[in-house]
């Protein structure tokens, strides 16, 4: 016995000697390390926020109700809900025994404590405000009942109830919210909790193993703050990173480098496009005219640039209702290329050359204008810009071109204090655009370029109030037409997102709304029995 045991041991110990000698064993873990490329612009759940800000706002405190994959509402906090048949009255029944990540009970006056901040001005909740706005009362009978009453009827009554909740006794005790604690380190209801913020480089956040839905299958999500998107692809190739989506460029170069043979790979379209908004205001002369909007438009070949320049995964941007929404009238094109008629409506416009080649003036003022975007991550963003000085240049006008920081660009778009402002949007699965093209959404909303027209307001706030699909259908292509026509916007392309992984990262769905705002999303990522950290 003594001899067998002796030789268990000697054999133990040569095993461990030879282990040590040929490196470290692969070590298992259940963490998920993902890029964003720039900072998020908060944490405060629902103020100033960005898609950043939005993505981790979403995993780390639930609203009401959520989105599932296909775009329709499903039960989050709320168990259930009833709408009055007028339209007027929603009541919400909440789940008992949802908690905070700090153990504390959730209860309705945290529900009327989140709606009361996003009214707040100083919240600046820009992505939620305005679905507030005909919200009469709200009454919490009980802890697990709210009880929510319209001015009229509404037909999206359950979209402003995606908001991610926000504890009141702990938010509460900060005088400022954006500059508070909690804006700092958040507390949420959600399948993940905050754990750190190291400004750019990484937010961390951890399961809630107390989660109502669950415990997450993931330990952590990391979310890596890279400065360039081709250092988030080199990263993602060692490992370091399990999941990208990446730009046009990169998708190219994963097709033939054998680094990349490994990885999963997909490509989907979102509810979205870049856009350039055109200031609109009086102070601004050049986008004032209709006929200009157009024009502009026109004498961009967006086709072509698709083709070659973004690898196939782009189309022309058609209106803020793109062919994967269910609202989008068939019956609207995108602007073709026509230099000719280009040309025709600017001298139509009062705007002309002096000579064949010149510059177009009018009133004794040339046609320069400066788009703005930011600067860093987005390579795709300066071939744009430069392709657009370029077919301008043909048809008699000079665009400069100003590239900003990210906060910078963001409050310089807020105080409409830029000629044009190129960035990208996305859209809800709803037909509701009040915040993109309301006149009063000029301060608060997303109408950065002032634009305001009597009948899209009418035809916004009809659309609120119907709920017959028919009927409503029927206003939404009215105000597709109505915009067509005026072009405030332009949607200069609707681009395909390309999206590589690590092969043993399982769950990962695609949706018209992204990867991570809907249920389940990354609550349903999970790693394969063979995983090991590269």
């Amino acid at each position: 016995m003594r001899r067998r045991l002796a030789h268990t041991l000697l054999s133990s110990l040569l095993g461990a000697a030879l282990a040590s000698c040929s490196g470290p064993a692969p070590q298992v873990d259940k963490d998920v390390h993902v890029a964003i490329y720039s900072n998020p612009t908060s944490l405060s759940l629902i103020g100033n926020t960005d898609l950043n800000s939005s993505q981790i706002a979403s995993l780390i405190s639930d609203g009401l109700v959520a989105y599932d994959a296909n775009g329709h509402y499903v039960p989050m906090v709320a168990r259930a809900w009833e709408l009055a048949p007028d339209g007027k009255t929603l009541t919400f029944h909440l789940r008992d025994g949802v908690l905070w990540h700090d153990g504390e009970r959730l209860t309705s006056r945290d529900v009327a404590y989140t709606v009361n901040k996003i009214k707040d001005p100083a919240t600046q909740a820009r992505s939620w405000v305005s679905l507030f706005a005909n919200v009469a009362s709200l009454d919490t009978p009980d802890d697990l009942t709210v009880v929510v009453r319209f001015t009229t009827t509404y037909a999206d009554a359950l979209e402003p109830w995606r908001v991610p909740l926000v504890p009141e006794h702990v938010a509460s005790k900060d005088a400022i919210f954006l500059g508070g604690d909690f804006a700092r380190h958040p507390i949420g209801c959600g399948p993940f909790r905050f754990v750190s913020h190291d400004v750019g480089q990484s937010v961390v956040l951890a399961a809630f193993d107390r989660y109502w839905g669950g415990r997450p299958a993931m330990d952590r999500i990391i979310v890596q703050i890279v400065a360039h998107e081709r250092t988030g692809y080199e990263s993602l190739l060692l490992g370091q990173l399990d999941l990208l989506a990446v730009t046009p460029d990169l998708w190219r170069d994963a097709q033939t480098n054998p680094a990349a043979a490994r990885l999963t790979r997909f490509v989907y379209y979102r509810l979205g496009g870049w856009k350039i908004d055109w200031n609109q205001y009086e102070d601004r002369p050049f986008f004032k005219d209709k006929r200009v909007r157009r024009a502009l438009l026109l004498a961009l070949d967006r086709k072509r640039f698709a083709e070659t320049v973004s690898a196939g995964l782009a189309r022309p941007g058609v209106s803020s209702y793109p062919p994967e929404s269910p609202w989008a009238d068939p019956s609207i094109a995108a602007i073709p290329f026509d230099l000719s008629e280009s040309e025709r409506l600017l001298d139509e416009s009062g705007w002309r050359r002096r000579t064949s080649k010149g510059l177009r003036e009018k009133d004794g003022r040339p046609f320069v204008f400066t788009l703005m975007f930011t600067a860093g991550s987005q390579e795709l963003s300066d071939r744009i810009a430069a392709w657009m000085q370029q077919s301008l240049a043909e048809v008699g006008i000079e665009m400069k071109i100003e590239k900003l920081g990210g906060d910078a660009f963001r409050q310089r778009r807020k105080s409409h204090a830029f000629d044009a402002a190129m960035g990208s949007v996305l859209f809800d699965p709803t037909p509701d655009r009040f915040d993109l093209y309301h006149s009063t959404a000029r301060e608060g909303g997303f109408n950065f370029g002032g634009f305001s027209d009597a009948e899209v307001d009418r035809l916004l706030e009809e659309g609120r109030a119907t709920v017959d699909p028919g009927a409503r259908r029927v206003i939404y292509n009215r105000l597709q037409h109505r915009i067509d026509d005026l072009q405030p916007l332009a949607f200069l392309f609707q681009f395909a997102q390309p999206v590589l992984h690590d092969p043993d990262l399982l769950g990962i769905v695609p949706s018209s709304v992204g990867l991570f705002q809907f249920m389940p999303g990354p609550r349903a990522w999970h790693w394969s029995s063979a995983h090991v950290r590269r």
